[in-house]
């Protein structure tokens, strides 16, 4: 049997889509409450999951270009396709907790603004911007207004994942993880060129 959205109205919920992705941030959120937990810690989860989701979001158009062959993989691929979106916006969430983890530690905005000025600091610095931006953007009413520019402004998602990965592996003393990741994304890229350029082959 062909998979039927509609047949399974739970998966059409945004709101329950959204609930599903803010369930590992349950202790993030607990301990900028009571504050309990090992700052390291709190700083890697917020930061991978952030990453985790990003790298997802970026793996949905190739998803569905290579099951879109496939009668199943039409109708998942207009469920998926959409929440491409809301992915990206789980990533941004993530990165702001990972941010408030990290003023709640420095607590002093002074050494906030100098410490911006180191390398690994201030690329990361650039991702948040980055992925502040594409947020605010992604929605319908920006895609209108913003039309064919839309899509250029989004293609930033790479510069930012870059240096994401740049600032995680300056951070990471044992980068196998991140470098695994980017591996990842790499090829996630790769397969999404080497499908198009299939799909335009005569």
């Amino acid at each position: 049997m062909g998979y039927n959205p509609e047949m399974r109205p739970a998966l059409q919920s945004v709101l329950l889509f959204y609930l599903v992705m803010l369930i590992p941030s349950y202790e993030l959120v607990l301990d900028l409450i009571w504050g309990d937990k090992y700052y390291a810690r709190m700083m890697h989860v917020s930061g991978v999951i952030s990453i985790y989701l990003l790298v997802l979001s970026l793996a949905i158009t190739p998803i569905t270009l290579l099951i879109k062959r496939w009668p199943w993989g039409i109708a998942f691929s207009r469920w998926l396709l959409p929440r491409r979106r809301y992915i990206g916006l789980g990533s941004f969430y993530y990165a702001c907790l990972h941010l408030i983890h990290y003023l709640r530690e420095i607590n002093d905005i002074e050494n906030v603004f100098y410490e911006a000025f180191d390398f690994e600091l201030a690329i990361g610095w650039f991702a948040l911007l980055i992925l502040a931006l594409l947020a605010i953007t992604s929605n319908n009413a920006s895609v209108r207004r913003l039309k064919a520019k839309w899509k250029q402004l989004h293609q930033l998602v790479y510069l930012g994942t870059a240096l994401i990965f740049a600032h995680w592996m300056l951070f990471d003393f044992f980068p196998d993880q991140a470098l695994s990741w980017l591996a990842a994304v790499i090829a996630i890229k790769s397969i999404h060129f080497g499908v198009r350029v299939y799909r335009k082959t005569p």
